[in-house]
């Protein structure tokens, strides 16, 4: 019985995910830190991949269920140079796309964002309901 459960415990040891912090992928050297220009360049305002929810595009199709539920499209998404700057589409396209609705192929349209800017002004933020109660 004692073995039984060593080998449960070795095999709870085995299947823990390690940290990527704590693996030496390049043997006794330490991680390379991401440098200040890639950091910046990647966190810039411009269209980024990300999966986007059908049934938020489509709200009226709620009775069909899509497969898949989320496909990939260009967003913008980014930090702007000044926080009173929001990031925006300035160009979209059209994009069309298959999925299945409902156990039939379709093809979808969705917009697609090609290029990013900053604009004016950003919307005041709202302040947090928590924020609200200490005033």
């Amino acid at each position: 019985m004692q073995s039984l459960s060593d080998i449960m415990c070795l095999l709870l040891v085995l299947l823990l995910p390690v940290p990527v912090q704590m693996l030496n992928l390049q043997g006794n050297k330490s991680p390379r830190a991401m440098r200040f220009m890639e950091v910046q360049n990647k966190s810039m305002c411009r269209p980024i991949e990300q999966l986007v929810n059908v049934e938020g595009e489509f709200p009226d199709g709620v009775e069909h269920i899509y497969i898949p539920s989320c496909v990939p499209l260009f967003r913008c998404s980014g930090c702007c140079t000044d926080e009173a700057k929001e990031c925006y589409p300035t160009n979209k396209r059209n994009i069309t796309l298959e999925v299945n609705r409902s156990s039939q192929y379709v093809n979808l349209t969705f917009v697609e964002h090609q290029e990013c800017g900053e604009s004016r002004d950003r919307p005041p933020r709202r302040k947090r309901r928590k924020d609200m109660q200490k005033l």
